[in-house]
Order: structure tokens, then C-alpha cells, then sequence
């Protein structure tokens, strides 16, 4: 039996990322146990330093009392992060870096918010730093990677996998009684709620029994559907994933919106609301955006173009044979393809080339 081993993750928070791509695709595995360190731990032990003690003696301090096998860093980019990664250098541990997203050019439509966060030039320089010297630099995708060496970084060990989301199935719920259907999405996705809403308004004009329920951290139901009364509802919340996923698959809709905008920074981005909503029993309308083209191929989903969501939406909601074979066709796909347990050699394929073998 081997001995066991940590890993030290160092993430802005216990983020869907991070659960997605390592603390899911490890949980359950023997000897393996996994210590973290979120931004707000961080900047605290920062703050609380002896006089005299910079960040990088902290990181190595840090990394001989945890004694890792291996530090994997989902896209951090606060407190130390540039420490931890030299610390880790000197001391000949195998350093990750797993980014998802395009950290490096934040679009304008994510909120200005977001926006003066992620563009501050130490957290730029951060990620940057952690490309070029990380043991391996894990990109979610080809798109994300070959963005970053277009932008002059110089990623020294670059390494995309197959697949970039991963939800094993739950099982399905009994037929849905009502005709509810609605959107998860996070904070930066107003734009893209902006692209359904003809569809949602149509809906709900055409078929007076629908409901429409937007969850997730968006601030605000749009005003345009603010006449529908109690047909449509609005849960601003922020869960534990797997307590997402089951919230999902409880939810029972008839049908998961998708929308997306076709832009430079969104061309980066995953396919992982497919999987999530497939996962837990939808069926799933979604903007016809290269991200989504190939996972939803042959009637996986429905591909909308951006002016046809008044036609498509209330048209797919009036369809239940439609729904019921999309949802068989999708689900076939993501146990085949999109399985946790595919995502896990995936990550332990990375680990090796990182210097750790399990």
C-alpha cells in the first residue's frame, strides 16, 4: 500500500472550478488527501506574518509543515501565489496551474466590478508567472491555451485534456407535472440572459401554464418579466456544488437554458452547463456557440441561433417527444464521455506529468 499523499490547492475560494476539477474527480480515492488554501486564508496569515518575514519564507514554512506531494493552484490569483510558486521550485515540488477561464482579458460585459479585478497588473502578473513556470500549465481547452501563448506568455509545459467538464449522471426524476424551465447562471451572465429573454417573455405569452425560475447569483429578475407575476421566480444563492447539482436535478425542469454571447472571451470558455444540466435530467436549449457545437451535436440539445430564441424556446416547450429524445441522446453522451471517472485519469495524467505518479 502506498503512503499517503497531500495535495496542497490554493484557490480564491472553494470555487465550482475546483471542485469540478480536482476535489470531485479525487474524492474517494485511498491515500489521497487534499489541504486548502482560499485567498481570504491566505491574506489573513499575510496579515498576521512576524515582523520581518516576507511571503516567501512564509510560503516555505507553510509547504514544510503541510509537506505536499503536490501544489495545484485553480486559477489563483491573490495573496502568495507568486510565493508558493517559487517556494515550490526550490524545493523541487511539482507545481500546477489550472485555468479555465481568460483571466487575462475579462470582457466588459462581466460587470466593471469584475472587470478592475481581475485586470489589476499583480494579479495579471500572477498568472502570468504561474503559466510560464508552473511544472504544467492545464488549460480547460486548445482555444484558452493558444490565446495565452498568443498574448506573449511563454507557457514553458502547456498540456490541454480531452475533456474539460465532468458530471456523472443522477438518476431521473419522475415526469414533470408542471412546465417550468429556467437558467443557473452566475454573475457575470446578464448579457446572456439579455439574448433569451425574447424567448422567455414568448414562452410564457404562448403557454400560460409555464413557469420560468432563474437561480444562481445573478442580482436581478429582468424587468421585462416582472408582469408575469408569480409565474416566474427569482433565487439569488450561492451553494455547495454537489448541493447545486442535486438542487438541479430536484427542480425536475422541462427544459435548461444555455444562452451564451459569441465573443473573443467567451470562445474560451467550457461546455460545463451542458454536462451539468444533462447530468441532472434536463433537457437543454442553447445558444448555437462553438463551445456548445460538438457536445450537442446530433439533437443533444437544441443550437439557437441569437434572433431565434421568440421561435425556438416556446416551440422546443411545446414539444415533449422532442424534449425526451434530446435529453436520452445527451445523457447517452455525457455517461460515455463526460464521466468524473474519465476527468480523474485526465487529472492524474496531468499530476504524472507534473513529476507525481499515483
Amino acid at each position: 500500500m502506498n503512503a499517503p499523499v497531500t495535495i496542497l490547492a490554493l484557490s480564491a475560494s472553494v470555487s465550482p472550478t475546483l471542485a469540478i476539477h480536482l476535489l470531485r474527480p479525487l474524492q474517494g480515492l485511498p491515500g489521497i488527501n487534499i489541504q486548502m488554501l482560499t485567498q481570504e486564508a491566505l491574506a489573513q496569515i499575510v496579515k498576521n506574518a512576524p515582523p520581518g518575514v516576507d511571503g516567501l519564507s512564509l510560503a516555505a514554512m507553510i509547504l514544510n509543515q503541510v509537506r505536499p506531494a503536490l501544489v495545484f493552484s485553480s486559477r489563483y490569483n491573490g495573496a502568495m501565489a507568486e510565493d508558493f510558486l517559487a517556494a515550490s521550485r526550490r524545493m523541487g515540488l511539482p507545481f500546477v496551474f489550472h485555468l479555465d477561464d481568460n483571466l487575462m482579458e475579462v470582457s466588459a460585459d462581466q460587470g466593471a466590478e469584475k472587470v478592475a479585478y481581475y485586470s489589476h497588473p499583480k494579479r495579471l502578473q500572477a498568472l502570468r508567472a504561474q503559466m510560464e513556470q508552473a511544472s504544467v500549465a492545464y488549460f480547460s481547452t486548445e482555444a484558452l491555451r493558444d490565446r495565452m501563448l498568443e498574448l506573449g506568455i511563454e507557457v514553458a509545459k502547456p498540456h490541454v485534456g480531452p475533456i474539460c467538464a465532468a458530471v456523472d449522471l443522477l438518476p431521473l426524476g419522475p415526469v414533470s407535472a408542471s412546465l417550468t424551465f429556467g437558467y443557473a447562471a452566475s454573475g457575470g451572465h446578464n448579457e446572456d440572459l439579455k439574448l433569451a429573454l425574447p424567448g422567455i417573455v414568448a414562452a410564457l405569452e404562448q403557454h400560460p401554464q409555464a413557469r420560468f425560475e432563474l437561480i444562481g447569483s445573478l442580482e436581478h429578475m429582468p424587468p421585462e418579466l416582472v408582469r408575469f407575476g408569480e409565474r416566474v421566480k427569482h433565487e439569488r444563492r450561492f451553494i455547495a456544488y454537489d448541493d447545486y447539482l442535486r438542487d438541479l436535478q430536484r427542480r425536475n425542469w422541462v427544459l435548461g437554458l444555455t444562452p451564451l454571447c459569441d465573443n473573443p472571451f467567451t470562445r474560451m470558455k467550457t461546455y460545463t452547463k451542458w454536462v451539468e444540466y444533462t447530468a441532472a435530467g434536463l433537457p437543454v436549449i442553447a445558444s448555437d456557440h462553438p463551445i456548445y457545437r460538438d457536445c450537442c451535436a446530433d439533437g443533444a440539445a437544441l443550437l439557437v441561433k441569437d434572433a431565434d430564441w421568440a421561435s425556438a424556446l416556446p416551440g422546443l416547450l411545446g414539444d415533449v417527444s422532442a424534449r425526451q429524445a434530446m435529453v436520452a441522446k445527451a445523457r447517452a453522451r455525457v455517461g460515455q464521455e463526460y464521466s468524473v471517472a474519465r476527468l480523474r485519469a485526465q487529472l492524474l495524467e496531468v499530476f504524472r506529468l507534473a513529476g507525481l505518479t499515483l
